[in-house]
């Protein structure tokens, strides 16, 4: 190399839901791109055929420096299983009706703030949990997996719905889910002795925030090393609102009938077949669900 050869450009990929994104998102991120002085970007659009996998995969050969991701729960879900371990920086810009993994990073919701933190703000190293279910090809979430209500409501919410309504075509589903439970499990935690319950909700969470700043699993954090297992087994009214109460105080309350305990693996298995869901899309049916932390699996760009 001369002395005047050009200096190298850092280049991104950039993984977008064309659903999803506004009008400008292109050119806010051409403007952003040109300011940090990034080579043209490399454009992956996601599609019905293919949500993400094929796009992220394409991302990490070319071994760009960075990945931008925009979209909802399920985009960014596919992009941080396809990033797993690989070095490759994330930068998410939200762009669904959840934005779980966002909401729990502290991240902004507007493209344009969004877009300067993926290529000027710091990188944190973060947890993804490794999960298999029956015999079904392993992968990677970030926020969290779970059987029961959760799942249901999940299965059970109307899409047009949702557009229209948002996080309140949950609440209409909830109903529907309350006739379907609870469901008989056998949860084991590392080496410990399994939990039988019969449970309306299992949770594994890598985070523990939902919708609303309402923190389900109080204490989860996302880069600690461990993943946490939330098991919900209310029988009457008084259990739900002790639940209820729970997640508003972010407290344990007297004979809640909820357990929550930390590992680095979990096995949970369900008497017959129940849907399960990731990061906030049902995947379908699973008998038995394995998880295991991998520690600083992720790295991702943050405010702060």
């Amino acid at each position: 190399m001369t002395d005047n050869a050009p200096a190298r450009q850092d280049r991104c990929a950039v993984i977008f839901n064309p659903v999803k994104v506004s009008d400008k998102f292109r050119t806010l991120v051409e403007e952003t791109v040109a300011r940090h002085s990034f080579a043209p970007p490399l454009w992956l659009e996601t599609s019905e055929d293919d949500p993400g996998r094929g796009m992220v995969t394409q991302a990490v050969d070319e071994q760009v420096d960075l990945v931008v991701g925009a979209g909802g729960d399920g985009t960014i879900r596919l992009i941080a299983d396809g990033l797993a371990g690989s070095g490759i920086p994330l930068g998410i810009v939200p762009a669904g009706t959840g934005n779980l993994l966002a909401r729990n990073l502290d991240l902004p919701l507007d493209e344009r703030t969004a877009l300067e933190i993926a290529f000027s703000g710091p990188t944190r190293s973060i947890d993804l949990v490794r999960l298999t279910v029956d015999d079904r090809p392993p992968e990677h979430f970030a926020v969290m997996a779970g059987i029961g209500v959760d799942a249901v409501i999940m299965s059970e919410t109307d899409p047009k719905l949702k557009e229209k309504i948002g996080a309140g075509a949950y609440v209409v589903a909830a109903g529907k889910a309350l006739n379907r439970l609870p469901v008989k499990v056998s949860v084991r935690v590392d080496d410990r002795r399994p939990m039988r319950r019969h449970a309306m909700q299992v949770l594994i969470g890598n985070v523990g925030e939902l919708q609303g700043k309402i923190k389900i699993i109080a204490d989860a954090e996302p880069d600690d090393g461990l993943l946490d297992v939330y098991i919900a087994s209310p029988k009457r009214l008084t259990h739900w609102l002790k639940v209820l109460l729970r997640m508003i105080t972010r407290r344990p309350q007297k004979d809640d009938r909820v357990d929550q305990v930390k590992g680095k693996s979990v096995t949970i298995n369900v008497d017959g077949e129940d849907d399960y869901q990731l990061d906030g899309d049902v995947m379908g049916r699973c008998h038995v669900m394995k998880a295991e932390i991998r520690p600083n699996a992720l790295k991702v760009r943050v405010a702060t």
